[in-house]
């Protein structure tokens, strides 16, 4: 394979930093390693006379694994006959897996006459006598892989028997301690979630009931709090799965649009026109879209049903103000947004999410901004990102009520890889999990995480509604003792006595009982026991400090942490400003530029007093709550008055409810409840 001629000859560059170095360099040192890298390759390509076509550059990835994304992409270039010769600083950053080494620097390459070359070891493909060489480097590349897997497991499973946690991300509802990444702490906003599935799904509802209320409320999935929260979510297929240049696959999808302005001036009144469409000229209305964020204080959003647009004329009486959470109509021809003033440092950012529900005809649909300025000067930075918006499902949520880490348990090597070099998942048997208890603070109690477990136990299903029965396992008849069944559809529930579904059926309690009238009968009674409680003159002598000081305890901590991170924030942002100053005054600083400066202070800053001001309203609000009595620390102090049952309320009440035979002649039963309790 030789270069003919004064041909030109095509080589990309391949770099790439491993993984194994993670922990031995630095970010800086890391960064300062791929330059050297490039560096030193660009200077041998100059040298030997070849043209580089492409650097493609896998940082952070081992060499064992083929999914990297620029490895693959360069693969393909090459196979294409795009490539004449592939250099790398060694044999090892191109592949550190023999099989890698054999199928493509020996094989693949041949056969596309791809040339190989490595800087450092010498190896060229071309060259007989470097073959055994890269083979050998091959092997021991190999076997130093092997040896570091074996390692890094032995590691990870004292940390996991250490009860230290080893995982990449911290569990939905926590967060690493900064102090220490292998011990977690409660991530505040997320473990309010959490507090919420384990009430809801105790109460009743049903785990795709869960999921549905929570997608409905607009709460973040897990994934899309991580993605929210700036993760670095390094999956080999997340790209794939996550982000596009266009929606063509049926699915929920979010278009994040950021503009900012390039110049120093202010600009004023800039008008820009959004447009999803397959010819990238006329909405399409085969999508269902809702406006989810924007900035209410700097922008308007608009949208239009004419059919001819004077991009160059925005008339606003042609056009409908577009609200928060408002679907776009399906009648729609195009949006317009209304910036009211852009300075230099401030951008501009508004979501919509987009739903696709089918896609037959496989139509690519473009999402395309047109901006339309009086000053042709100015220099708008439009970014759209179209991503996959993953929302709450059933998984999720079992996932989340049957994990112990929940109560403060940490239960480690569930699953396992095949090798180092075959990265799939196998389960492993419970009895080999390693789980070690309270290494961590609880986000709920381990009372409510078994009773969810119980729950989870029962073979009753969910309605259509996604409601269960609280009356299951509690309904027995009196006279024979067997369980009352439930019988129906959801409009019209009854039970009867099972003996009377058996073929031959010895019991007299032949009658049905309405669902409606038990679930009178049964609040009826709940509320009699409880007007008597709070009627107790025993009640009524307690004093303050009998008040329930522990209620709303999480909640009250974490509002408090936020005020004292909004005080530090507005200190830092005082001294930012007397800099401002000192700078504008010693002529660092033209006038233009330190008001645009200036106004951003003024703005961040009361941004941050409006956001404290609320927290101090809704602190008095959960400290106006705080009213309810510790009493004799049982279930009455969790209820006041009952309008409606559900799954808790009964199981915390009622230990069973015997139903007696109907009295045809009075029109009356006999039905005796068993409180958990004496009363």
């Amino acid at each position: 394979m030789s270069n003919k001629g004064n041909e030109i000859v095509r080589a990309v560059l391949y770099l790439r930093l491993s993984n194994e170095d993670e922990g031995k360099l630095t970010k800086e040192e890391k960064s300062e390693s791929i330059k050297n890298q490039e560096m030193m390759l660009k200077d041998y390509a100059k040298e030997q006379g070849y043209e580089i076509v492409g650097i493609y550059n896998d940082e952070d990835w081992s060499g064992a694994d083929s999914t990297r994304p620029e490895f693959n992409k360069m693969i393909k270039e090459c196979e294409s006959g795009n490539v004449d010769v592939v250099i790398a600083k060694t044999q090892a950053r191109f592949a550190r897996d023999m099989e890698l080494i054999e199928r493509y620097i020996h094989d693949k390459f041949i056969e596309w006459n791809v040339q190989f070359k490595t800087v450092v070891d010498r190896i060229d493909n071309t060259k007989r006598e470097t073959k055994k060489t890269s083979q050998i480097l091959g092997l021991t590349d190999e076997w130093y892989l092997e040896d570091t897997s074996y390692n890094i497991r032995q590691t990870f499973k004292t940390k996991r028997e250490n009860g230290e946690f080893t995982g990449s991300f911290a569990p939905y509802g926590y967060a690493k301690d900064p102090e220490n990444k292998n011990h977690l702490v409660i991530d505040p906003v997320a473990a309010e979630v959490i507090k919420r599935i384990f009430n809801d799904f105790i109460g009743g509802m049903g785990i795709k009931t869960v999921a549905t209320a929570l997608n409905e409320d607009f709460v973040l999935s897990p994934l899309e709090y991580k993605y929210m929260n700036g993760y670095n979510l390094q999956v080999p297929f997340i790209n794939d799965y996550m982000f596009f240049e266009s929606i063509k696959k049926a699915g929920m999808y979010k278009v994040n649009v950021n503009y900012k302005n390039e110049e120093r001036k202010v600009l004023h009144n800039l008008i820009s026109y959004n447009i999803l469409s397959e010819d990238r000229k006329t909405f399409d209305n085969k999508c269902k879209i809702y406006l989810r964020q924007f900035s209410e204080d700097r922008m308007k959003i608009y949208y239009t049903k004419e059919k001819e647009i004077d991009y160059n004329n925005f008339k606003i009486e042609l056009w409908n103000e577009l609200k928060l959470n408002e679907q776009l109509p399906n009648d729609t021809t195009c949006i317009a947004t209304l910036t009211e003033t852009l300075d230099r440092t401030h951008s501009i950012n508004y979501q919509f999410e987009i739903l696709l529900e089918e896609n037959v005809n496989h139509k690519e649909y473009f999402f395309d901004i047109l901006h339309v300025s009086n000053d042709e000067k100015s220099a708008i930075d439009y970014n759209v990102i179209i991503r996959k918006k993953y929302k709450w499902c059933q998984q999720m949520i079992k996932k989340i009520l049957t994990d112990e880490v929940y109560i403060g348990n940490l239960v480690q090597s569930k699953t396992t890889s095949v090798s180092y070099k075959n990265k799939k998942k196998i389960k492993k048997d419970p009895s080999d999990w390693i789980r070690v208890e309270n290494t961590h603070d609880a986000i709920i109690t381990e009372d409510l995480w078994i009773k969810a477990q119980e729950r989870l136990k029962e073979r009753s299903r969910c309605d259509k509604n996604g409601n269960y029965n609280p009356f299951l396992h509690k309904l027995y008849c009196k006279e024979c003792g067997r369980v009352f069944t439930r019988s129906g559809d959801c409009e019209h529930i009854y039970y009867r006595c099972k003996d009377l579904i058996e073929k031959y059926h010895t019991c007299d309690n032949r009658s049905s009982i309405n669902n409606n009238d038990l679930h009178s009968l049964v609040i009826d009674g709940i509320n009699e026991l409880l007007d008597n409680f709070y009627k107790d003159k025993e009640i009524n002598n307690f004093k303050e400090n009998d008040i329930d000081n522990d209620l709303f305890k999480e909640k009250l901590d974490s509002l408090n942490k936020e005020l004292i991170s909004i005080d530090k924030e507005l200190q830092t942002k005082k001294t930012y400003f007397q800099r401002l100053y000192e700078d504008r005054a010693n002529g660092l600083l033209d006038t233009e530029e330190y008001m645009m400066l200036k106004t951003k202070y003024k703005d961040d800053s009361e941004r941050l007093e409006d956001r404290a001001k609320k927290i101090h309203e809704e602190i008095e609000l959960y400290n106006t709550k705080k009213k309810v009595l510790k009493g004799k620390q049982n279930i009455f102090n969790k209820y006041k008055h009952v309008e409606k049952l559900d799954v808790d309320i009964v199981s915390d009440f009622v230990d069973k409810i015997l139903i007696g035979k109907l009295d045809k002649v009075n029109k009356t039963r006999d039905i005796k409840i068993v409180w958990n309790f004496s009363v």
